[in-house]
């Protein structure tokens, strides 16, 4: 991240950016890491970190739940790049999930405590995403003593997740995905459209002016362009239903709550402030040829789209034409949250949270007889 851009979405002048800057070392310091003190058992809880080598590199691994021998859902977060540890696991959707799930968090290849400006660029594809998930899973089987994981991806996540669900199955009780991707290239072009209508619409000149700067075309089409295009549809509701407010795709209140966070050292942190594309700029050129309609055609698990009506940042409208294109001879659903947009988990938490139990959970995994088991479930929906 350039000293501009810091200053630009900090909202802070010339004359104050270096007392910002001395201060924000002074603070980094003095709430340095306090480090995760894992493993941690209390009757069958279990809460456990480790930095596990996947594909070369050492990469941050949380696993955390009410009772051990709940079925194991493995969470494939949104981004690239964007940290893990600061937001899902302490929100109070994963909270909940937990009590009927074992949860996995993994930090992905150049994300959070697995960032490094040393990784091979040349790792980072959706190839090596879907080899690192294949020893994440190996490495949760061995952990956990389990068969098989549910896979939930969102977002970024949904890309290789599909992928690894179709090449995989054997390893997988179901593919769950919210926010999912499935050409994002076409879908950069539907954002952009989408933005240009509502701007049009209530005649917002400033929004007109910073879309004429992008050109389209699929070789010219940047980064930049589809960052600047994100503020826009933020502001327009296509990423929270209620939002309508422009804001920066990385802002000051997301830079305040991975500062705070307690799971990383200050390298890591000053890494993660620094240097918050290091993953999307690598990524960008397999990001625009991913097509999941020929990728992964054929997904051999139950399969779950849990898609926002109002999704534009990954388009609802997409997801559908994937999810009726399709092959999942073991049975598919698309599930429509009428009030949300690209985060139906914490748009509607407790119609996701009731998806999850009687769509998915009891669907997949038939009701056991433990009265244990039958109280985590209904403890899912109930609180």
């Amino acid at each position: 991240m350039s000293r501009n851009y810091l200053m630009k979405i900090t909202k802070i002048n010339t004359g104050r950016f270096w007392r910002f800057f001395f201060f924000l070392i002074l603070f980094l310091v003095f709430s340095s890491c306090t480090i995760y003190r894992f493993p941690e058992f209390e009757g069958k809880k279990i809460q456990q970190f480790e930095m596990v080598e996947l594909g070369g590199i050492k990469q941050g691994v949380l696993i955390r739940g009410d009772d051990k021998d709940n079925p194991v859902m493995l969470f494939l977060h949104g981004g690239p790049g964007y940290p893990l540890f600061p937001f899902a696991p302490m929100g109070e959707t994963m909270n909940r999930m937990e009590k009927a799930f074992t949860m996995v968090y993994w930090e992905q290849r150049g994300t959070g405590k697995s960032l490094s400006r040393r990784l091979p660029p040349e790792t980072m594809n959706v190839d090596q995403f879907v080899s690192d998930l294949k020893e994440l899973v190996a490495y949760v089987q061995k952990t956990m003593g389990v068969e098989k994981v549910f896979i939930w991806a969102h977002s970024w996540g949904t890309n290789f997740g599909a992928i690894f669900a179709a090449q995989y199955p054997e390893m997988v009780h179901a593919y769950v995905s919210t926010g999912q991707s499935v050409n994002p290239y076409r879908n950069e072009r539907l954002a952009y459209e989408f933005v240009m209508e509502q701007a049009k619409a209530e005649n917002n000149r400033r929004a007109l002016r910073e879309m004429a700067t992008i050109d389209t075309l699929e070789a010219n089409y940047r980064l930049e362009d589809a960052l600047l295009v994100r503020k826009w549809v933020y502001r327009y509701g296509g990423i929270v239903k209620r939002g309508a407010e422009e804001r920066f795709y990385v802002n000051f209140n997301d830079i305040f709550l991975i500062l705070a966070a307690p799971q990383y050292s200050v390298l890591e942190r000053l890494n993660l402030i620094l240097y918050p594309y290091f993953s999307a700029q690598r990524l960008w050129p397999d990001l625009k040829a991913i097509n999941l309609i020929k990728q992964a055609s054929r997904i051999e698990v139950p399969v779950f789209f849990l898609v926002g009506k109002h999704d534009i940042i990954v388009s609802a409208k997409l997801a559908e034409e994937y999810f009726e294109a399709l092959d999942a001879p073991a049975g598919k659903e698309l599930i429509w949250f009428e009030r949300s947009a690209h985060r139906p988990h914490k748009e509607e938490r407790e119609k996701f949270l009731e998806v999850m139990k009687t769509h998915i959970l009891e669907s997949v995994l038939p009701r056991k007889d433990d009265p244990e088991k039958k109280e985590a479930r209904t403890r899912l929906t109930s609180e």
